[in-house]
């Protein structure tokens, strides 16, 4: 069972799934039968996919499809594959348990507690900022390096691991729509992210991780660090977005939706213009529904906003 952890999280090696050894032990920590696991693991009918717009909310038209986008529409949408019921709670079940672990500093995302306003102030003293984004992260987290985690970093026997490997990827990578892809994108490459680190501290910068958000600072950023990053990150087999990588000196960032300048964080201008927006419809309706939901949207809003100005420290 699951050890007692402090408050910042236990070790790995404090994890439950540390030296795992039977798929017994493995089912009761996933709270289902020896039977229900073994009927899992055999199966491959276990995701039905969809299309998820890039920008568009849940419930609006056109947010989701069941058939792949047209050529010319392409580029708005992502593949999300579904998870059976059952699947889709043992991968709940194995993020938790994941997402109990101490994580390093320069994690934000997935980290409970931890926001993407707080990766955004973890840079805000700086004045030099280097912005880099993964590449289709998901897809480019391969399936042995999910074994490679599981069997020689967590040392669960190979059966255990051939199970966790087939519970949690799809088509030997992890799957856009597992609630576990998040944390275990992470340990499948931590090793790279910890040299990553290595690299930034030996030049006096600031690391932050908020997902497939990379994020370096400092009073100077040498393109020699970013070179030799580049260099890692592309040696283990990951991709960078050239059309996201931002360089700037003495300029308002935008770090993960937050714009971090003169040693603040600041809302963009971009929200700011519809709380100005929204509370002038709200002064020119007379409809009181209408009046409601604007009320609702401008107190949201604005809370965001002063999350933003006064992030936790």
């Amino acid at each position: 069972m699951p050890k007692k952890q402090s408050d910042g999280g236990y070790h790995l090696k404090d994890s439950p799934f540390f030296r795992l050894r039977s798929r017994k032990q493995l089912a009761e920590l996933l709270r289902v039968s020896a039977n229900t696991l073994d009927e899992i693991s055999h199966r491959s009918d276990l995701y039905v996919r969809r299309w998820k717009h890039k920008k568009l909310k849940d419930h609006e038209r056109g947010a989701w499809l069941k058939q792949p986008p047209p050529p010319e529409k392409a580029e708005s949408y992502r593949p999300i594959d579904i998870p059976d019921v059952q699947l889709k709670a043992m991968q709940k079940r194995i993020g938790d348990l994941l997402g109990r672990v101490k994580a390093p500093e320069f994690l934000f995302s997935p980290v409970k507690g931890r926001s993407y306003v707080e990766n955004a102030a973890h840079h805000k003293e700086s004045k030099a900022f280097w912005l880099l984004d993964v590449a289709d992260y998901f897809p480019s987290c391969s399936a042995n390096n999910v074994a490679h985690f599981f069997h020689r970093v967590l040392e669960c026997s190979r059966d255990v691991t051939a199970v966790l490997v087939h519970l949690v990827t799809l088509n030997e990578c992890l799957p856009q729509g597992s609630p576990c892809s998040p944390i275990l994108a992470y340990y499948s490459n931590s090793h790279v992210w910890l040299a990553v680190e290595e690299l930034v501290k030996a030049r006096d910068c600031k690391l932050s991780l908020y997902a497939d958000d990379i994020t370096i600072s400092g009073d100077v950023v040498p393109k020699a660090l970013i070179w030799d990053i580049k260099k890692l990150i592309f040696g283990n087999g990951l991709r960078l977005k050239d059309s996201k990588e931002v360089s700037l000196i003495n300029a308002p960032a935008d770090i993960t939706g937050v714009i971090v300048k003169e040693g603040g964080t600041h809302l963009p201008n971009r929200q700011l213009k519809m709380i100005a927006e929204l509370k002038q419809l709200r002064a020119r309706t007379t409809n009181p529904k209408l009046r409601g939901r604007l009320d609702e949207q401008i107190s949201g809003r604005l809370s965001q906003r002063k999350q933003v100005e006064n992030p936790k420290t």
